[in-house]
């Protein structure tokens, strides 16, 4: 493009991010969490009724990429279905798969808030702590919005 100005310019893409910490008795436990934080982000924090049950399956190489997985599928389930959740039950079968429990109900434009857009999970800054029950279990996770 060529302005009024002297010059050219052109419009580079630019993502924005939001880093989470979220923390649990085990590893399932700070998914769940990182998942209610992500549903926080996206509803402005709004009150979401576990009024339908949803369940899924992720597989993945490792563990990280079943936190992607999983928070992925949850993006999914918010943008192509419409459904925002609330209450998040994670089992890890082996390092490999992970069966998730979720519950909510469909997005209402009144209730749910304006929140902010998350496009994607992102590998960059993933941190997951497994305490084994000896200490507090965390993951971190950085939002694409």
């Amino acid at each position: 493009n060529t302005g009024n100005s002297a010059g050219q310019y052109e419009f580079i893409e630019h993502t924005a991010d939001i880093a989470i910490k979220a923390y649990g008795s085990s590893v399932e436990h700070a998914f769940a969490v990182a998942a209610g934080a992500m549903f926080d982000i996206m509803t402005d924090g709004a009150a979401v009724e576990p009024l339908e049950k949803i369940e899924f399956e992720t597989e993945s190489v490792d563990t990280e990429g079943l936190l992607v997985g999983f928070l992925s599928n949850l993006i999914v389930l918010r943008e192509v279905q419409d459904y925002v959740l609330s209450e998040f039950e994670i089992s890890l079968l082996g390092d490999n798969k992970l069966k998730a429990v979720c519950r909510g109900e469909k997005y209402d434009d009144d209730r749910h808030g304006q929140g902010l857009h998350i496009k994607g999970v992102s590998y960059h800054m993933m941190e997951i702590f497994d305490g084994r029950g000896h200490t507090t279990s965390h993951v971190q996770v950085l939002f694409d919005v």
